[in-house]
């Protein structure tokens, strides 16, 4: 699916598979991703349930990169947009009530895009979240291009 191009200051809401192979490698397009929103190329927003994730999930599998993971952190929690939980509540109709709480996130930072690799429940469920909310939601790649 082509994305429409979109301006250099897009909305691009993060989630833990994104921050966690950016954090995992200092190559690739998750890093380019993170690197472009923090030299101010997109505005990037997460979740405190975002960081608690990719902080769990690098502590248990790829400890060698909480480091990195840090300096991402401490550079994004201005970043952080937490939605009301009658958001969550409402996104839950759509998408699997774990993933719920992401979505609600990326539509209360008013993100035209939500970058995950999550194939199964966001990536699959693309064109009901846009249908439903107006997100795109794409993988840092397509982003990236779209951005351009």
């Amino acid at each position: 699916m082509a994305f429409p191009k979109t301006n250099k200051a897009s909305s691009v809401f993060v989630d833990s598979t994104v921050l966690i192979a950016a954090a995992i490698s200092d190559h690739g397009r998750a890093r380019d991703l993170i690197l472009d929103g923090l030299r101010g190329q997109c505005q990037l927003h997460l979740s405190t349930l975002v960081l608690q994730e990719t902080e769990r999930n690098l502590a248990k599998k790829q400890p060698r990169a909480l480091p990195a993971f840090e300096v991402f952190q401490a550079t994004l929690l201005a970043a952080i947009i937490d939605p009301a939980p009658a958001l969550v509540l409402e996104v839950a109709e759509v998408v699997n009530p774990k993933d719920a709480p992401i979505v609600a996130a990326a539509i209360a930072a008013q993100a035209t895009y939500l970058a995950t690799y999550d194939r199964k429940h966001l990536l699959g469920k693309k064109d009901e979240i846009n249908t439903s909310f107006g997100l795109l939601v794409a993988i840092p790649d397509d982003v990236l291009a779209a951005r351009r």
